[in-house]
């Protein structure tokens, strides 16, 4: 079964990697997105995505630090700071881990719409 190409776009941006190639870097530092492709010359920079990423991740990662919440709520035995910490740590690393793979996702979504055009 063949991938649709709008689905190979997104799939390349949220490997961190150029929408329109799949070789070259879509970033050049966290979340700096390149001017353009090192491999292909793409204008992968033209593309903004704004506040679609971070609103993305959170929407992606809140039932499941809300169930997890939950769970360390119900969980009495470790102590209260340890259930926190341990929390926010695990929400924390999972936003940076996600938001710029959600990120060049989006980038790769909207490098397909703007294919079309």
């Amino acid at each position: 079964m063949a991938l649709s190409p709008s689905l190979i776009c997104l799939l390349r941006g949220a490997r961190l990697k150029c929408p329109a190639c799949g070789r070259g870097h879509l970033f050049t530092a966290y979340l700096k997105q390149a001017p353009e492709c090192d491999a292909c010359g793409a204008p992968t920079g033209e593309i903004a995505a704004e506040d679609g990423p971070p609103w993305l991740t959170v929407l992606m990662l809140g039932p499941l630090l809300a169930a997890l919440t939950f769970i360390a709520a119900r969980h009495e035995t470790w102590p209260l700071w340890i259930r926190l910490a341990g929390l926010g740590a695990f929400a924390v690393g999972a936003v940076l881990v996600m938001l710029p793979r959600v990120k060049g996702g989006l980038i790769g979504a909207l490098w397909t719409m703007r294919a079309k055009d």
